[in-house]
């Protein structure tokens, strides 16, 4: 097994590691015994706003052109019939980018952000290729912090096709991978042309399927920088000083913090 290393420990390792420490104790009570009851309660908050976002999505975001959306969808899964129309090309970056997500929290998670209360978070994960945040959700509601901080996982750790997934989340081939993929798709969306962005955004506003996917995309970026300090926090990554700068990066940044972090010990 891979070491452990004492929270308090971790904690005092620099001043951001100490603020991520206190900010983790504050909004989940601390991973101890005597925040029971505040656990409870943001679990209770955490899934009644998952419940409202799924809620929204599937009965009050815009619908208009039903038929329209299954067309997309049909096209964009290559189902469709080869009729020359193409879809609109900054939602096919955005939903090729939904694809990304997944990954980039396979390797955020799993590995490092081991709930407390022992939800593993491997179903939510495999869920999000297909629902997005509305599968990690649930997760995000129910994880606390664990009462020791987890370092990556030892090479012994990685041996084994039962450890492939594991392996893969800790392969710095796969972030640098992650990261060449993230910049082709972020440029083919910002170099889409201003009437693609127009109709874009037509789509948004009468697209239950572009509307929800954009909105999902959204989340999962608004999401990201909490489980990127925290998977810094948990490694001791020397180079947390750049975490404020990565967050603010939509969509690279967290790509940009997996080629660099720490990987599996030897």
């Amino acid at each position: 097994m891979g070491r452990r290393v004492p929270a308090v420990r971790m904690a005092s390792t620099s001043s951001s590691g100490n603020s991520f420490a206190k900010l983790t104790d504050v909004t989940t009570g601390g991973g101890g015994g005597g925040g029971g009851g505040f656990d409870i309660l943001t679990a209770v908050a955490g899934l009644t706003l998952w419940a409202g976002s799924v809620g929204y999505a599937f009965f009050l975001s815009p619908n208009q052109t039903p038929y329209r959306d299954m067309y997309f969808l049909m096209k964009l899964t290559g189902l469709g019939e080869n009729d020359g129309v193409q879809v609109n090309a900054v939602f096919t970056a955005i939903c090729l980018m939904m694809g990304v997500w997944p990954c980039i929290y396979s390797a955020l998670l799993i590995p490092s952000a081991r709930s407390g209360n022992k939800v593993p978070a491997w179903p939510f994960v495999s869920l999000s290729f297909a629902f997005g945040v509305f599968a990690l959700g649930p997760y995000f509601a129910l994880w606390k912090p664990s009462k020791q901080a987890q370092s990556p996982p030892a090479q012994q750790e990685l041996q084994g096709w039962r450890n492939l997934g594991l392996k893969a989340t800790e392969s710095k081939i796969a972030g640098f991978v992650l990261l060449a993929g993230n910049i082709i798709l972020l440029g083919q969306a910002a170099f889409a042309g201003a009437d693609s962005w127009t109709e874009y955004f037509q789509l948004f506003r009468e697209s239950r399927f572009v509307h929800v996917t954009s909105l999902d995309f959204t989340a999962l970026t608004l999401f990201s920088p909490f489980w990127m300090w925290n998977d810094a926090d948990k490694r001791q990554w020397e180079g947390r000083q750049l975490l404020p700068i990565l967050s603010c990066i939509p969509f690279l940044g967290p790509a940009i913090y997996l080629a660099l972090r720490p990987k599996a010990q030897s």
